[in-house]
């Protein structure tokens, strides 16, 4: 599984060399060299490789947001399938972890492993459209 890099740090007007790149993204400098293999552009082909800002900005928030997986109001997100799924016989438990919002768990309908959800406690009703929801205990 791959580990998530941090762009705050990343400002969009400085150039970077790659071990700084990998400091401010906290990430491995071989992890720098594969997205620069992968298409991340350099200011030019000579050493030190230098990347501008703005350039590792738009590469990574590219990168972050093929990986979304966007979701329809009744569906989970199973580890195991690697999809959004619907839960196994429509149904979920809403376990209230604060006032505002919740989790919800429910069964993956494909593969059966248990699937999570956090909801804000505003949308329940529209999920309860969806889906046979039990709430379980208070917060």
């Amino acid at each position: 599984m791959s580990r998530r890099f941090r762009t705050r740090a990343i400002k969009a007007n400085k150039s970077y060399t790659v071990d700084e790149l990998a400091d401010a993204a906290c990430v491995s400098i071989p992890t720098v060299r594969n997205w620069i293999k992968d298409g991340m552009p350099l200011i030019d082909g000579n050493r030190p490789m230098i990347i501008l800002g703005f350039h590792a900005l738009e590469y990574l928030n590219a990168r972050k947001a093929k990986s979304k997986q966007p979701m329809a109001l009744g569906e989970f997100y199973c580890l195991r399938c690697k999809a959004p799924r619907t839960p196994f016989g429509a149904m979920a438990d809403y376990v209230p972890s604060s006032d505002t919002g919740g989790r919800l768990k429910a069964i993956c309908g494909v593969c059966e492993c248990a699937c999570n959800r956090n909801v804000s406690a505003r949308d329940l009703p529209d999920i309860r459209k969806v889906l046979d929801v039990e709430i379980r205990g208070s917060w």
